[in-house]
């Protein structure tokens, strides 16, 4: 039988199979699975292949932004080390030193407020194990069909849920619409990510891609 945490857990299981004419037959025997339940599995595995190309390239996107905010602060203390090596004296080191600190001050209260090192650290956490967590469905719903059952399902969706709650930050908008327009016609299940951002327009947001 499902206990009360499984039925609340997978509340999209148990709406996939209100219409089945053996609906007690497959609360009483856990290991059997109708096709709405696999097509919602096989669902699983394709946000999650989604999503994870959605972190991979947000942690791309971020790390190459900290790179290019991280010169800065390479020029200016390399700067202010030969300065302060020169024969200069504190007058004439004044000014220069007001200048690379406002430089080195600015740059990183940028990293700071734009989370730029947080946001590549979460993106690439989540690209790992959305990443693990696609290959471990595709291999049950290869080699492991027969011994699939709605606590294994619900294991897998609770799992996915719980990576897109540790999303603190948003995908960057131009790489939703770069991964859209990619995914969008080819039959994969896209996760909510991509949908409800302005340029989606009501006619792309269909049953075969929400």
């Amino acid at each position: 039988m499902i206990n009360e945490k499984n039925v609340s857990i997978t509340s999209e299981l148990v709406t996939s199979i209100n219409n089945d004419n053996n609906l007690n037959n497959m609360l009483v025997n856990n290991n059997t699975l109708s096709d709405k339940q696999i097509k919602l599995l096989e669902s699983y595995k394709d946000k999650s292949f989604i999503v994870s190309i959605l972190a991979k390239s947000s942690h791309d996107y971020y790390s190459t932004i900290k790179s290019f905010v991280n010169i800065p602060l390479i020029l200016s203390s390399t700067t202010l080390a030969i300065l302060n090596s020169a024969s200069l004296n504190g007058e004439q080191m004044r000014i220069p030193n007001i200048v690379i600190n406002s430089i080195t001050g600015l740059t990183l209260a940028m990293i700071s407020n734009f989370k730029i090192t947080e946001k590549v650290t979460v993106f690439n956490n989540v690209f790992k194990k959305m990443n693990k967590l696609n290959h471990r469905i595709e291999e049950a719903l290869i080699n492991n069909t027969t011994d699939l059952n709605i606590d294994k399902i619900s294991k897998f969706i609770n799992e996915y849920e719980a990576l897109i709650e540790t999303l603190d930050y948003q995908f960057p908008v131009n790489i939703k619409k770069k991964i859209y327009n990619k995914y969008k016609d080819t039959g994969l299940k896209l996760p909510n990510a991509l949908i409800g951002f302005e340029d989606i327009t009501l006619t792309d947001l269909n049953i075969n891609n929400i």
